[in-house]
């Protein structure tokens, strides 16, 4: 077969499995989200949090493994009008949990509590995180929420094990990564209080392509290996 063949061969395939994902994906069942991604369950990966008074330390749990950003598998889809509808059609996790290393004390300047913040350092292009229950404030909006739009951007920690949601729409990475910084800082501006040390921490995922991506992949590989016509 002719590299040209092979080529529309490929192509036609590609055609016939895309409108076999729409049509199915269509017919809907409807599923919740599931700490692994897709409807995986997945282990929690913890990042804990340590406060000696001063310093801040971040440990992530080694012994769980690297979380998967994973779509749903059609006909699974979310229903809209649940506020986690918000991932769609999106690759997923949410098995990282920012948690508390043990019992914390949040430190008291001029009569002040300070609280823990969360800084965004750097993203991967098209990782995206989302606030899930059970943590809720009215300066941050209720939960499903986007967080962390840009780096900079802070978001107030509640102390108390938080899993928050991370998603890519199509996958172009096969690993994604966010870096963080830990530290105490005002509990309305969130800016940093001098005297006590923060923490950086990176958290990685990685992607797995959807369903029909994967299809589309396994289909291309097998037209290319098609014997050629001898000349």
């Amino acid at each position: 077969m002719s590299r040209s063949n092979r080529f529309v061969l490929c192509l036609c395939l590609a055609v016939l499995m895309a409108t076999w994902w729409f049509a199915t994906a269509a017919e809907g069942g409807i599923v919740t989200p599931k700490m692994g991604g897709g409807q995986s369950t997945g282990a929690m990966k913890h990042a804990d949090i340590f406060f000696d008074g001063t310093t801040i330390s971040v440990v992530v749990d080694s012994t769980v493994a690297t979380p998967n950003l994973v779509a749903l598998t059609p006909p699974d889809a979310f229903d809209p009008a649940q506020p986690w509808s918000v991932l769609g059609t999106m690759a997923y996790n949410y098995q990282y949990a920012w948690n508390p290393g043990g019992f914390i004390t949040r430190p008291v300047v001029g009569g002040v509590t300070g609280e823990f913040w969360v800084e965004r350092i750097s993203y991967d292009p098209g990782l995206l995180t989302y606030m899930r229950p059970p943590q809720w404030t009215t300066s941050m909006g209720p939960t499903w929420t986007q967080i962390f739009v840009a780096d900079g951007d802070r978001w107030k920690w509640s102390g108390s094990m938080q899993h928050n949601a991370y998603a890519v729409q199509d996958p172009t990475l096969s690993t994604y990564a966010a870096e963080y910084r830990v530290y105490i800082g005002d509990p309305v501006t969130g800016n940093p209080w001098s005297g006590f040390d923060s923490a950086t921490v990176t958290l990685t995922w990685n992607a797995i392509p959807e369903p029909a991506t994967l299809a589309l992949v396994g289909l291309g590989a097998m037209a290319l290996r098609l014997p050629r016509r001898k000349r």
